[in-house]
């Protein structure tokens, strides 16, 4: 089982007033702590993080710090070489197991190849453009670019176990999403074990995108925000600023090719609401993006 977490720190894009400022170095420490503990009690193997506020070697030494697990198995420090800036990757195993193959300015793409029968994965971890900065045309147009991308990687390798992850300041059903030229990610498995669609003659392959379902607010009734069985409907929240708005959005995502399938349960994605000591959603349930991050972290696993 590999364990995988991916959090948009809210390192920066965010005006924050005098006070906040004042307060920056205390909430540094906070999302730290959260980070270690979540890392050591849910077992997470791939640690991915975006806007993160300190430098890679401090979130090094926070992610080891005080562990009881053999030196082997520690935390390594993020790829010094890697040309994407806007994401850290600290994997739990040597770097010789994830091997840089494909980057640019908002994603890096790696080939995870642990030991045998282990399969090897195509892992790309993004951040892609905001909205406070891009249209959503530009959006749109940049995603068949990527997909292009992933999928000339796909041959490089000889295979499609491709997990994409990260901050895709898209939603679900936003068209560089869905789109055929985009990523075309599909809502449930039961279109996406079609692997692909055809468009214009033109076959397209399928992603799975699982994060549909947390969606609404059918979780509410029982568990209000006020619970700690509370789930959100979404990973970051804002309040309304033109006649169409959604509110709560589901920017971080993980999507999965089809023949990943058979590796992933659904009930092993979550969105994180806490580390057991530290919550990061307020009492009426939103990100606490004061005191931590406007976006809530993303944790999943395959069965590899």
């Amino acid at each position: 089982m590999l364990t995988f977490f991916f959090w948009n720190m809210g390192g920066e894009g965010h005006k924050r007033s005098p006070d906040e400022v004042k307060t920056e170095a205390a909430r540094e420490q906070r999302l730290l702590a959260v980070l270690r503990n979540v890392a050591e009690s849910r077992d997470v193997d791939v640690v991915m993080l975006a806007e993160c506020p300190v430098s890679a070697a401090r979130v090094l030494e926070e992610l080891n710090r005080g562990s009881t697990r053999p030196q082997s198995m520690w935390f390594r420090d993020t790829d010094a070489t890697s040309m994407c800036e806007r994401v850290l990757i600290f994997p739990r195993f040597p770097a010789r197991f994830l091997t840089k193959r494909s980057e640019g300015a908002r994603y890096t793409g790696r080939l995870l190849k642990l030991p045998d029968p282990r399969p090897s994965l195509n892992l790309f971890v993004v951040h892609f453009g905001s909205k406070q900065h891009k249209s959503e045309a530009s959006q749109t147009l940049a995603a068949p670019v990527f997909s292009q991308t992933v999928r000339e990687l796909e041959k490089k390798s000889k295979h499609d176990r491709t997990i994409l992850v990260g901050d895709f300041n898209m939603n679900p059903f936003e068209d560089g999403i869905v789109g055929a030229e985009g990523l075309n990610a599909a809502m449930t498995r039961h279109v996406v074990q079609k692997e692909s669609r055809t468009v214009d003659g033109k076959p397209y392959p399928f992603f799975y995108n699982p994060m549909w379902s947390f969606f609404g607010d059918s979780t509410h009734a029982a568990h209000p925000p006020s619970s700690p069985a509370h789930e959100p409907p979404g990973t970051c929240y804002y309040p309304a600023g033109e006649s169409r708005w959604h509110y709560w959005n589901i920017f971080d995502q993980v999507l999965l090719r089809p023949s990943l399938l058979p590796y992933f349960n659904n009930s092993d994605l979550e969105i994180v609401t806490g580390d057991g000591e530290t919550r990061l959603i307020d009492g009426n349930g939103l990100p606490a993006r004061v005191t931590l991050s406007d976006h809530l972290p993303i944790l999943f696993r395959l069965n590899v």
